[in-house]
């Protein structure tokens, strides 16, 4: 039996939280979201920075934060608790770019690579892939794309990954395939740090890929020529920024030649800038993967939002600093700034659509539930949700707290989905006793959620209206 209706709500927050079922007011749907890693002057993370700590700039110009939050670790769930939170707080991609290098750099940055990382206590939380001389990512060590799956894999691949290595080599390390064109070659690249992040960003917690090479493959626009750097008028630029922006990954290039013109420094450092990362000359894979750990754990989520007459479709720079002495600010120096002219209602049911055909879980909204028989019998079963309120853009209004959430419970079958789940709004009004309440407790969401015979999992969708941000949980049914 399958869904035929609406979802039957019936909702129980606690008594001091109203509740409203309720349209969606019309906001500005433009929200530009940051990774923020706040370090030292010996390079360890600041944990207890305010955002009156921040300041940023877009094209010079001030902005107002709206939303500010420290990513610290997950609350971990109750014995009896599902959570879309894993244990890992920072996981890394790393791509061997075979494109990029000579056929002598390969064999060089190769060894390099097996010896440094055999030499880890653990490869949790990290894969490694090579991209051949044809454009195809192949996996050394591969993300795992199963339903409900944090990333976590086998710890132990690395004892071997020198060995493996060597043996990819010996098949990959070949001369160029004839007849393919840079433009062929900046999209394959392209492409496939595209993959890895959007593989990532099932994944949550700091993301990075740590990318092999010996410069930014590029191909111009004849009919743009450069004014200023090569970000303005490269072709696709715009695209993977905004792709991994979206994922939520940082882009970390390395070179393990020496002697980089200054040029293709300068290169790697503004395309690691369109992202967050950083660019890494000729250090140990040790040290590079130590240094992003580190910076993931001072790590802080801030959002501000630009004026509408300000989306002009290019990229716009972006200046961070702190106001506190000796912190250094390490997040995407650009943005590119593309209107996003659908409403809100629009807006909702992609990011709606997106989770519910997605793969995996998504973890930008923390959530936990625990699951019991509904009072209707087996055919119902009772929801405890928990909805981490710290994930949640509330408007801050002198002691008050408003936000708006959509809820969407939906059902499925070995074949996939099953009947027409429909969403429900609820406005959430929140005075400072009960917002300081609920940031320890999380935001309780009773739900009693009928299910038909061939339902084996159903999975839980939060949508954030201020932040457009979503989280959603997979349960199976038993």
């Amino acid at each position: 039996m399958s869904l035929t209706g609406k979802l039957c709500c019936s909702l129980s927050f606690a008594a001091f939280v109203l509740i409203a079922q309720s349209q969606a007011p019309p906001t500005d749907p433009t929200i530009v979201r940051l990774n923020v890693m706040a370090l030292d002057s010996n390079g360890q993370p600041v944990a207890d920075l305010t955002a009156d700590d921040l300041k940023i700039a877009d094209q010079g110009k001030p902005q107002l934060i709206s939303f500010f939050r420290r990513s610290g670790a997950p609350q971990p769930p109750a014995a009896h608790e599902y959570s879309n939170s894993a244990a890992a707080a920072h996981t890394t991609a790393i791509l061997f770019d075979l494109m990029a290098l000579g056929r002598s750099d390969r064999i060089d940055a190769a060894k390099k690579i097996g010896r440094s990382l055999q030499q880890l206590e653990s490869g949790d939380s990290m894969y490694l892939y090579v991209l051949s001389l044809e454009g195809t990512l192949v996996p050394i060590h591969a993300l795992q794309r199963q339903p409900g799956d944090t990333g976590a894999g086998d710890k132990t691949w690395v004892q071997q990954v020198e060995k493996q290595l060597d043996q990819s080599m010996q098949t990959l390390n070949r001369a160029r395939p004839v007849g393919m064109s840079q433009e062929d070659a900046v999209k394959k690249t392209y492409v496939a740090l595209e993959t890895l992040g959007t593989q990532l960003a099932a994944i949550p917690g700091r993301r990075d890929i740590v990318w092999v090479t010996n410069g930014v493959p590029m191909v111009f626009n004849t009919k743009a020529p450069c004014n200023g750097d090569f970000i303005d008028c490269a072709l696709y630029i715009a695209h993977i920024a905004v792709t991994l922006d979206r994922a939520g990954v940082a882009l970390n290039p390395i070179s393990y030649t020496s002697g980089l013109g200054v040029d293709t420094t300068r290169d790697m450092e503004l395309f690691a800038g369109l992202t967050g990362g950083r660019a890494f000359y000729g250090e140990d894979m040790r040290t590079v993967l130590a240094s992003l750990a580190t910076a993931a754990r001072g790590a802080y989520f801030v959002s501000f939002d630009p004026q509408r007459e300000n989306l002009d479709s290019k990229f716009h720079k972006l200046r961070v600093t702190s106001e506190r002495k000796g912190v250094r600010i390490q997040t995407r120096q650009r943005y590119y700034a593309m209107p996003d002219q659908r409403p809100p209602a629009a807006l909702e049911q992609a990011a709606l659509v997106s989770a519910y055909n997605a793969a995996s879980d998504v973890s930008d909204i923390g959530l936990r539930v625990a699951v019991a028989p509904g009072p209707a019998g087996p055919k119902a079963l009772h929801l405890q949700i928990r909805i981490e309120p710290a994930d949640l853009m509330l408007a801050e209004q002198g002691d008050r707290f408003d936000g708006q959430v959509t809820v969407l419970i939906a059902d499925y079958g070995a074949n996939g989905p099953e009947g027409a789940p429909a969403p429900s709004s609820f406005n959430l009004h929140l005075n400072r006793e009960q917002h300081d309440k609920l940031m320890k407790e999380g935001l309780p969401f009773p739900q009693d959620h009928p299910i038909g015979e061939t339902v084996q999992k159903i999975r839980i969708i939060v949508y954030d209206h201020n932040s457009r941000a979503v989280g959603s949980l997979t349960v199976p049914v038993s």
